[in-house]
C-alpha cells in the first residue's frame, strides 16, 4: 500500500510523504495503532521506487545516538538523491519509549536540551571530515561519519512541539514547524524564527473526508464518528496528559471534542470537491500557513480523488489571493 500511495503521490504533483513513528498501541477494541512500520526502513524502500516526492521520516533522539543516526539518515539522503529529511519528535507519548526502558530519569524537564545536542552532533558529523565534542549527553572523538548527505548543508528537519521549548527548539533547527491553524500560532513560530535570524516555513496537519456531495460526506462522517474507539481515544489523552510541558491542554482539549476523529488540526474538511475546496482556500488565507499535510481514510482512494479533482479547484481558488502552489516541499500538501 506504501508504494501505491507514494506512486499516486507522485502522480497528482504533491510533495512529500510523511511517516510517523510508533513504537506500541494504544489499546481499545480497535487496537488503535497497534501494527505499525518503522519509517526509516520504509522510507529507504520507497526511495528507489519514488524519483520526486521528499520523503520524511519521525525520529526520536532517544533511541538512536547522534552518530548512528547521522549515518543512518545519511544513507537514506544518497539513496533517494538528496530527498530525505526528519522529524524529532522528544517526547509525546513517552510510554512507547519507557516500555523499552530508554527514558532516563528527569528527561521530561531536560528533553528539549538534549535533542538540541543530539542534532547540533548530527550537523557537525554532516558537515566536517572529524568530529569532536563534549558535552552533557554527548561525546566524540574525532569521530568519523561518511557518506555526507547528498542534501547540503544537511536533510531538512521537521518539528512540532508547541511549548516555548518546542518553538525555541524549531527556531534553531527546523525548516517546518507544525502548528494549529490559528494565525497567532503561525506568527509565533516566524517570531520566534526571526529572533534566531532564520525563517521557517509554518505548516499543519488535517484529514479530508470526501464525498459526491456535501450531505454523503456529512453521511460518512456520522458514521466514523459514531464507531469512534473512545477506550483508544481516552488511552492517547492520558498519555499526552503525562506531558509536562505548557502545550499539552490544547492538545488534549482538542481530542476531547466530539467532532475530533482521525489525525489533524481540529475537525476534519468535509464536503463535496467545490465545498472542500473553498474550505481549504479559507484556511489557508485566514491562517497564513505555508503548507498542509493531508490525511485520509483510504489514503490510496482519496489521494487519488483529491491529487485530480480536488487540488485543481483549490488551486484556481488560491490564486485569486495571489497564493502559488509552489514546488517547494511543504508549499504544497503532502499524503
Amino acid at each position: 500500500m506504501h508504494r501505491d500511495i507514494a506512486m499516486i503521490a507522485e502522480d497528482v504533483g504533491l510533495d512529500y510523504l510523511f511517516w510517523m513513528g510508533k513504537w506500541m498501541g494504544f489499546g481499545g477494541a480497535t487496537g488503535f495503532w497497534q501494527n505499525t512500520i518503522e519509517p526509516m526502513s520504509m522510507a529507504s524502500a520507497i526511495a528507489p521506487l519514488t524519483s520526486r516526492l521528499k520523503l520524511f521520516t519521525t525520529i526520536n533522539p532517544l533511541l538512536f545516538h547522534p552518530a548512528v543516526a547521522a549515518k543512518i539518515i545519511s544513507t537514506i539522503d544518497n539513496i533517494s538523491g538528496g530527498r530525505f529529511g526528519i522529524n524529532i519528535v522528544t517526547g509525546n507519548t513517552l510510554e512507547e519509549l519507557e516500555q523499552m526502558g530508554v527514558v532516563p530519569e528527569g528527561y521530561g524537564d531536560y528533553r528539549y536540551e538534549y535533542a538540541d545536542e543530539w542534532i547540533r552532533v548530527m550537523k557537525m558529523l554532516w558537515t566536517q571530515g572529524r568530529s569532536t565534542f563534549e558535552g552533557r549527553f554527548f561525546k566524540l572523538d574525532n569521530c568519523v561519519s561518511d557518506p555526507k548527505p547528498l542534501s547540503k548543508p544537511y536533510p531538512g528537519i521537521v518539528s512540532a512541539g508547541l511549548s516555548s521549548e518546542g518553538l525555541r527548539f524549531a527556531a534553531k533547527h527546523s525548516d517546518y514547524q507544525f502548528v494549529g491553524l490559528r494565525p497567532a500560532e503561525v506568527a509565533r513560530v516566524r517570531e520566534f524564527a526571526a529572533e534566531e535570524g532564520r525563517t521557517v516555513k509554518v505548516v499543519t496537519s488535517m484529514m479530508l473526508l470526501h464525498g459526491e456531495s456535501d450531505a454523503a460526506a456529512e453521511q460518512e462522517f456520522a458514521a466514523i464518528r459514531d464507531d469512534l474507539d473512545t477506550e483508544a481515544l481516552e488511552n492517547l489523552i492520558h498519555s499526552f496528559e503525562r506531558d509536562n510541558r505548557d502545550s499539552y491542554k490544547d492538545r488534549t482539549s482538542y481530542l476531547r471534542q466530539p467532532n475530533t476523529v482521525g489525525f489533524g488540526s481540529g475537525m476534519p474538511v468535509i464536503g463535496a470537491p467545490d465545498t472542500m475546496a473553498q474550505k481549504l482556500a479559507e484556511l489557508i488565507v485566514e491562517s497564513g500557513i505555508d503548507g498542509i499535510q493531508f490525511t485520509f481514510v483510504d489514503f490510496v482512494k482519496d489521494l487519488k480523488f483529491f491529487g485530480t479533482v480536488v487540488l485543481p479547484k483549490l488551486k484556481a481558488l488560491l490564486a485569486r489571493h495571489d497564493i502559488v502552489v509552489a514546488d517547494a516541499p511543504a508549499a504544497r500538501a503532502a499524503a
